[in-house]
């Protein structure tokens, strides 16, 4: 018998690259994860859906980009969720990271650096949602 009722985190991966997509939705495997590839689609269900963390490019198919998604962000149902810019462009995460503060940059390529980092991140994730220091997560 299940004495609590475990939520789930909430997850709006936004990526089109399919490495990658596959990098992020094993890393938020334990979770309810929803994966879009375009910056049209991630704020239609931004407005539509509650998200606990947003995972966030900048480059994306179609024509808008990640701060696109930013912009649409702070004025959404979900501009108090977690913002982790997983973006390896540095200029478009420095855009997004102008327009949402808050947020974490943290690109793909620090996250799979080795499997202990990305382990302590799917770790850290499952116990406190994405609320803990990400730069103190070392190789």
């Amino acid at each position: 018998m299940i004495d609590k009722i475990i939520q789930p985190t909430k997850v709006l991966i936004v990526e089109d690259t399919p490495d990658r997509q596959e990098v992020l939705t094993s890393l938020y495997r334990a979770h309810a994860w929803i994966l879009v590839n375009t910056a049209h689609r991630a704020i239609m269900l931004l407005n539509a859906y509650d998200f606990d963390i947003v995972s966030l490019d900048y480059n994306l198919r179609g024509e808008s980009n990640g701060d696109e998604i930013a912009k649409a962000l702070v004025n959404s149902r979900n501009k108090n969720c977690v913002v982790i810019i997983h973006s390896m462009n540095p200029k478009g995460a420095e855009k997004i990271v102008k327009l949402l503060p808050n947020a974490i940059s943290y690109p793909v390529s620090k996250m799979i650096r080795s499997n202990k980092v990305f382990r302590e991140l799917q770790k850290k994730i499952t116990e406190q949602g994405a609320n803990f220091n990400w730069n103190k997560i070392y190789a």
